[in-house]
């Protein structure tokens, strides 16, 4: 077997289960194993990786969905990033904090709580804040301002079963790396509150 049969496998877990997440808090049987038995025989590596890919994110995407009291799957995209590390951490600071859950949840197109998640993920001098591109959807949000109309148009769609927040970042003096991450999770509900508030170990 060559190494890159294992490694491959590795990235796409990384890539999908590892970048869910309901509430920031992790479980003791929080697990990803894929066993093979080989007697379906030999198979081409880059199809595995792909067919892998499809099938992880998928369930990756029914974790989020399904969160204890969810309505609204979130999926963060972050660009433009320097290294991976950066855009996930950004993108994890983003889909975690509960000012965004909430604000997804009542449909609120609130870019002051994306760009607060940015700003509390990063440290100074690493993002030129005024380059950074906030969306909802496909509808920038910040830096160009919304209409009347446009803002209508935009709490129809946080309305709906998937919300996707779209953040293109910049290091100062606005170069803008090639770097980005997709993370997923779920609004913060009173639904929430009430499931672990109401049982008991």
């Amino acid at each position: 077997a060559h190494p890159e049969q294992y490694v491959k496998p590795r990235e796409v877990i990384d890539r999908t289960f590892n970048c869910v997440s309901v509430d920031t808090d992790t479980s003791t049987s929080d697990t990803a194993v894929i066993i093979a038995s080989g007697v379906g025989g030999a198979v081409e590596v880059a199809a595995f990786e792909t067919a892998l890919y499809d099938v992880a994110e998928s369930l990756t995407k029914q974790v989020a969905r399904d969160g204890e009291g969810a309505t609204t799957l979130i999926e963060v995209t972050v660009d433009g990033a320097a290294t991976g590390e950066q855009a996930k951490r950004v993108a994890k600071a983003i889909v975690n904090s509960p000012l965004v859950k909430t604000a997804v949840h009542g449909a609120d197109p609130n870019w002051g709580r994306v760009a607060m998640a940015v700003g509390k993920s990063t440290t100074d001098g690493e993002v030129d804040q005024e380059r950074v591109i906030i969306r909802f959807g496909e509808q920038e949000v910040y830096p160009a301002p919304l209409d009347d109309s446009g803002l209508a148009a935009l709490s129809e769609y946080m309305k709906g079963a998937d919300v996707r927040i779209h953040v293109t970042l910049a290091a100062p003096g606005g170069t803008r790396g090639t770097a980005s991450a997709t993370v997923w999770g779920c609004d913060l509900t009173d639904g929430y509150v009430r499931i672990n508030a109401d049982y008991t170990t």
